[in-house]
């Protein structure tokens, strides 16, 4: 029986409405649209059968989640020297050309010759960092010293950078409506004056400086690019970045509008069910509706260029759409750019691959670029559950100016990042995780599994297409497990799986037909980040066991492994050592933390020292009384911590640390909403900088004394920062102190 406050949608829902068709899995392969129509249809198709997916998980209830939060989810991590050269850095070093590997570090890149973005850049005579929304430029006159160059607004939220002699491309993300409203990027927007009625959430932006004199950086271009920004590379002075856009399309829904009064029926009650089945067709309708009025415009993403005062457009289409591609049959709304840049030029010119896609892993050797893309989108899964998860592997030539497509392939299961893939003497491999472990849906999904596929160029004989085929494969790799790390060293795969104990497999992939396992060894833990150090051994950071009997994971620390790997059929960890920012007995509860067991960028090895330098961070929670009265507050410690690295004796040891935590507890940088770790670290001679966002110290890496140091102090009434330039300096053990419940103390 209806009750009478029970609103019922006066629909009729026609026979067979929430069939899902046969999927088909098609080809890899990418191919061009015939033209920008049949690019529109497809995409409004796409579009279409996702959000009515997601409508029929809602009118289900019981397995709805919210749909559309996966791809949202991963779419959404001083010496007071003077200044002696009119704004540049003084370099009494210049009759020296300082080489990055031998008189100082760089980037912790993946492959040797391809330099990654990131917010930490040198060249060995200055630093530029971007911290909140100011990129600094520290120069370094002689190792162990500093001077403060400059600071400068950047907008938006830096992300990265890239730095090419004088010139420095700057890479942030910004939502449209953190622009001003004066921006004349505004209205090429198209914005209607409605908070949210944006073509795009997310922006991509690349700020053109030329830094020749380091004091007053000078911008010279500024693009926006829609869509979220994923990585960079640069191989013989040509950018390449990668964006992924999901445009916001105006006027569909994915939730459900319920009437009022449901919500007071019974929950078995079978009108529950029929009402949301009836506002899920009837969503369905208004959503194909709705998608009739938008053009192919709207559907994809532009370039707004802002230079000497003028706003220009650039279209992502030529007219003919040529450069949109997708792989056959495929189901996706989602593009992924890639833009080769000159941003050196006078003029800008820029040349764009537009691969119609999930959002991919990238990986670039020195000739080649591969986007690892999910085949298909979560929702394709929804009432296809025998079909497995597979990767899309589409590759670039990048040893030219230009970017040329040379063939894509698939393999089963997914890749964890960027390291689970390599290229070598032309031979692309790729290690996966198989399974249904990410259908949320299942109640007895396939269980995980593992392999190693190697893949080779090859010419399809019927369509005369180049194409990816796999030449060899290792199966069933740790059943039960995924793949946490992977990393591959010319003709060696080392892989680190985990479920209860960590195996770490070393793989031969000289034979591209025949990749073999050569040995395995188990031990507590688990690695998330291998680092090679020579043929015979490898350095890991990762989490050590949490249980007695190796079982488990310890989130609480840190651990560094060192293997040995002499004869990769018998490897053996030669030493473990458990790293923590505070000793066991300084207080009670102590959970540290370190950003390079997820970034590689923030492990820096430095083989002319044979030191390890890892940035380590804690808060201890400190409860005291004073004159009968209870006081707590939380110490924050960040710290850097320098190991030794042996493999000579197979020994780990501390060797000092370098610590940020006094500046933390001095004036205006006292506050708790504040970035408490060191990110980074460059080893320089004979010291170590590290990096934080309180400053930057040198340290003497003989006798572990500071030699410079600049802070930055974060004033708590504006977003400006405020530099105090201080000579040798002596660390502090002060801790902040207060009544209120508070992190601030």
């Amino acid at each position: 029986m209806v009750e009478p406050d029970v609103e019922v949608p006066e629909v009729t829902l026609p026979d067979n409405w929430s069939e899902i068709p046969a999927r088909s899995i098609g080809s890899p392969q990418l191919v061009g649209y015939d033209d920008c129509e049949d690019l529109e249809q497809s995409l409004k198709f796409s579009i279409e059968e996702e959000y009515r997916i997601q409508l029929l998980q809602a009118a289900a209830e019981e397995y709805y989640y919210g749909g559309g939060m996966w791809e949202d989810d991963m779419e959404m991590v001083a010496d007071s020297a003077s200044d002696t050269d009119g704004g540049n850095s003084a370099q009494p070093r210049a009759t020296k050309q300082l080489v990055e590997g031998e008189d100082y570090s760089g980037t912790n890149n993946q492959e040797e010759g391809v330099d990654e973005a990131d917010f930490v850049k040198t060249d060995g005579y200055n630093i530029y960092y971007l911290q909140g929304q100011k990129l600094h430029i520290f120069g370094v006159p002689e190792f162990g010293q500093l001077s403060d160059l400059s600071n400068t607004t950047v907008e938006g939220t830096p992300q990265a950078m890239m730095l090419d002699g004088d010139e420095l491309v700057v890479i942030s993300t910004l939502s449209p409506w953190s622009l001003s409203r004066s921006s004349p990027v505004i209205d090429e927007m198209g914005w209607d004056g409605e908070y949210g009625n944006w073509r795009t959430s997310s922006l991509t932006k690349f700020t053109v400086y030329d830094v020749a004199n380091r004091s007053e950086p000078d911008i010279e271009r500024e693009l926006y690019i829609e869509g979220t920004y994923i990585t960079a590379r640069e191989v013989n002075a040509t950018v390449r970045t990668v964006s992924h856009a999901w445009m916001d399309v105006q006027g569909l829904q994915t939730w459900l509008d319920l009437p009022n009064g449901y919500w007071n029926l019974d929950y078995e009650d079978p009108l529950r069910t029929e009402i949301r089945q009836k506002v899920a067709w009837d969503t369905i309708e208004n959503n194909r509706n709705a998608l009739t009025t938008l053009t192919l415009e709207d559907l994809l993403p532009q370039v707004y260029e802002y230079s000497n005062g003028v706003v220009t457009t650039h279209s992502m289409t030529d007219g003919e759409c040529a450069d949109f591609v997708a792989p056959k049959e495929g189901f996706n709304r989602g593009i992924s750019s890639i833009f080769s840049l000159d941003l050196t030029s006078d003029t800008f010119d820029f040349e764009v691959d537009h691969i119609v896609g999930t959002y991919p892993q990238v990986y670039a050797s020195q000739d080649l670029l591969v986007l690892a893309e999910s085949a298909f989108d979560w929702w394709w899964f929804w009432g296809n559950d025998e079909a497995n998860e597979m990767t899309n592997l589409h590759t670039f030539d990048i040893s030219g100016e230009t970017t040329v497509y040379t063939g894509s392939g698939r393999v089963n299961g997914t890749v964890v990042n960027q390291f689970a893939l390599s290229e070598y003497e032309g031979v692309l491999r790729v290690a996966t995780t198989a399974g249904q472990w990410a259908r949320w849906w299942m109640e007895d999904p396939e269980p995980m599994s593992s392999q190693l596929v190697t893949l080779v160029r090859s010419m399809d004989p019927e369509t005369e297409e180049q194409i990816l085929v796999e030449a060899g494969r290792v199966d069933g790799i740790a059943p039960g497990e995924r793949i946490w790390s992977a990393r591959f060293d010319g003709d060696r795969a080392y892989i680190v799986t985990f479920e209860q104990i960590d195996p770490l497999w070393v793989i031969d992939v000289s034979d591209e037909t025949q990749p073999t396992i050569l040995g395995e060894l188990k031990v507590p833990g688990v690695s998330t980040y291998i680092h090679p150090l020579s043929r015979d051994h490898l350095l890991t950071i990762g989490m050590g066991p949490a249980n007695e009997d190796g079982t488990g994971l310890d989130w609480s620390g840190t651990q560094i492994s060192l293997f040995n790997i002499t004869d990769p059929a018998t490897p053996s960890r030669d030493a473990a050592l458990r790293l923590s920012p505070v000793n066991s007995n300084e207080s009670d509860y102590v959970w540290s933390w370190s950003e390079a067991t997820y970034e590689s960028k923030a492990f820096q090895y430095w083989a002319p020292k044979e030191l390890l330098a890892i940035p380590l961070s804690t808060y201890r929670y400190l409860d005291y009384e004073v004159n009968g009265r209870y006081y707590w507050s939380y110490d924050y410690v960040s710290k850097l911590i320098l190991v030794n690295v042996n493999e000579t004796t197979g020994n780990l040891s501390v060797y000092g640390t370098v610590d940020h935590s006094d500046l933390y507890t001095q004036g205006e940088n006292n506050r708790w909403w504040n970035e408490y770790n060191i990110r980074r670290s460059i080893f320089m001679g004979d010291y170590v900088y590290a990096i934080s966002s309180a400053g930057i110290t040198a340290t003497n890496l003989t006798t572990l004394e500071e030699s410079a140091r600049i802070q930055i102090l974060q004033d708590s009434r504006s977003s400006d920062e405020v530099f105090v330039n201080e000579d040798d300096s002596t660390s502090s053990d002060e801790e902040g102190e207060g009544e209120s419940p508070s992190p601030a103390g």
